[in-house]
């Protein structure tokens, strides 16, 4: 029985993901902060795995690689920009991003090395700032970090690529896109569409306020992306950019979302910006297509029916 370690397993990607590979037997360690709580509905899975409470600015990760003797490793935790007002350029913050993002991903690469497992990286769009037309993201594509968080995804995966360029080590780097789920945060646009959508229907919120409704993203399926995760594992070792390839404008999630509730959504969304062009980012997913026979099984009309009956089991369920 192979054995993976996954970073952030309670978050969307790493719960995902975790049961994705017990249906494929295997064992699982799960780290998640020490103060994390387990949502009800990941009670089971957390039953199912050996979940250990770290914090990753500071704890000996690579100890772990070799006490559970682990195969594979999904580091899926990052440090975000802060959310609170003018915390974008905290000092203390981007510390903690270069101690998350970028040390514990070097730690967990030299104990993949140690063990000759494979490590398998999240990376993040913000790598790359966007533009007008908006470019179609490959790996080759020159980065550009759009953020400080993305300044540190972008070193980590210059360091794995370098190990393992020089060193042998067997990592990979995912490129990642907006992806979602019924397990996707509230900040997130698309939860706070599908959510809005169900108080709504149920008369326990009046309307939506959103940016520009005409500006476009890629969007895919979370459930997708995990399955990309796991090819990369078992893969040629590389780069490799999951994503939709495709950009989809806010007003075509909230006409989905809020039709699946027989609701008309211009009837209860409010834009607060003008509309007009604005810079966007979309994938190339080409590589992942050709060298993982990876796939994008999951219709944009799938998911978010799935993040809105979700959300309306949870507003009766108040």
């Amino acid at each position: 029985m192979p054995t993976a370690l996954i970073t952030g397993v309670l978050g969307q990607d790493g719960s995902l993901l975790a049961e994705l590979l017990l249906d494929r037997d295997y064992r699982i360690i799960g780290i998640d902060r020490p103060d994390a709580q387990v949502a009800p509905e990941l009670r089971p899975l957390a039953e199912r795995i050996e979940l250990i409470g770290l914090d990753l600015e500071t704890a000996p990760v690579g100890e772990l690689v070799a006490r559970h003797e682990v195969d594979e490793i999904y580091h899926l935790a990052a440090c975000h920009r802060s959310s609170e007002p003018g915390q974008a350029d905290d000092p203390a913050q981007q510390q903690r991003m270069v101690a998350v993002n970028h040390a514990a991903t070097l730690a967990l690469a030299h104990a993949a090395l140690a063990r000759d497992a494979r490590i398998v990286f999240a990376a993040s769009s913000q790598m790359y700032t966007p533009a007008l037309p908006a470019p179609a993201i490959a790996e080759t594509t020159p980065r550009a970090p759009a953020t400080f968080y993305g300044v540190t995804k972008a070193t980590a995966l210059d360091a794995l690529a370098w190990l393992r360029d020089r060193q042998g080590l067997r990592a990979s780097t995912a490129i990642l896109f907006n992806h979602e789920s019924p397990r996707r945060p509230a900040a997130f646009v698309s939860r706070k569409i599908t959510q809005a959508a169900a108080r709504i229907a149920a008369g326990k919120q009046r309307e939506l306020v959103l940016g520009d409704v005409a500006s476009r993203t890629d969007f895919s399926s979370a459930r997708d992306i995990v399955e990309g995760l796991h090819a990369m594992a078992l893969g040629a070792p590389g780069e490799y950019v999951l994503a939709s390839g495709q950009l989809c404008e806010l007003g075509e999630l909230c006409q989905l979302a809020f039709s699946l509730v027989n609701l008309d959504w211009r009837d209860h969304v409010r834009s607060s910006k003008a509309p007009g062009e604005r810079p966007a980012l979309r994938g190339d997913p080409a590589k992942a297509e050709r060298v993982l026979g990876w796939q994008r099984r999951r219709a944009l009309t799938t998911w978010i029916s799935e993040m809105v009956e979700a959300d309306r089991r949870q507003v009766d369920s108040e």
